[in-house]
């Protein structure tokens, strides 16, 4: 877990926290004695965010203390599409998690020259193992598949201690023919 972030604990409202050009958030969990109020600068926290999201590992550095988290949630600002809070939930490298992590499908552009696409029903599944154990996604190659195939969450692979938390018959995406539209659909 090589990802850090820094963060300032807070006493003032989120709304006073943004408006300081910071984005508020809150770190909970066993790792921690009590629930902690933090801020993190906007900049910083922004460009962290475009390589991680919702299930990633992190460490936190706070009070001159580094605090092993997984990102529980992140808001965003609707317009702007800037983050306004983020989540995250702090325990130790030992303990089970539960978290949600994405799945990213290898193989799309055998599919394409194929002349099929891939449908995607769930971009993420439920797993749960030790914060040291957990991926910071799940991958599933669809390269080899054929129109009508689907792929269920007992395709995807995971790391050894790591456990799912949803059916394993449960469909995550579908392989269907690509359709061309015609003359005329492209006239209406």
């Amino acid at each position: 877990m090589n990802a850090a972030i820094k963060a300032t604990e807070r006493t003032e409202s989120a709304k006073k926290t943004r408006k300081l050009g910071c984005v508020p958030g809150n770190i909970y969990g066993p790792g921690i004695n009590r629930n902690m109020n933090v801020r993190f600068e906007e900049k910083e926290i922004s460009k962290f965010l475009k390589s991680h999201s919702i299930g990633s590992k992190t460490i936190i550095n706070i009070n001159e203390k580094e605090l092993p988290c997984v990102i529980k949630g992140i808001q965003y600002e609707p317009i702007s599409n800037k983050p306004i809070h983020i989540e995250l939930y702090a325990t130790s490298e030992d303990k089970l998690v539960k978290v949600r992590v994405p799945v990213k499908f290898k193989g799309k552009e055998q599919l394409a020259q194929n002349n099929l696409v891939l449908q995607v029903l769930e971009d993420e599944i439920r797993i749960q193992g030790a914060l040291r154990n957990l991926p910071e996604f799940v991958s599933v190659d669809v390269a080899s598949m054929k129109d009508g195939n689907i792929v269920t969450v007992d395709n995807v692979s995971l790391p050894e201690n790591v456990r799912l938390l949803v059916k394993k018959d449960k469909v995550i995406a579908r392989i269907a023919k690509a359709m061309k539209a015609s003359q005329e659909d492209i006239a209406s």
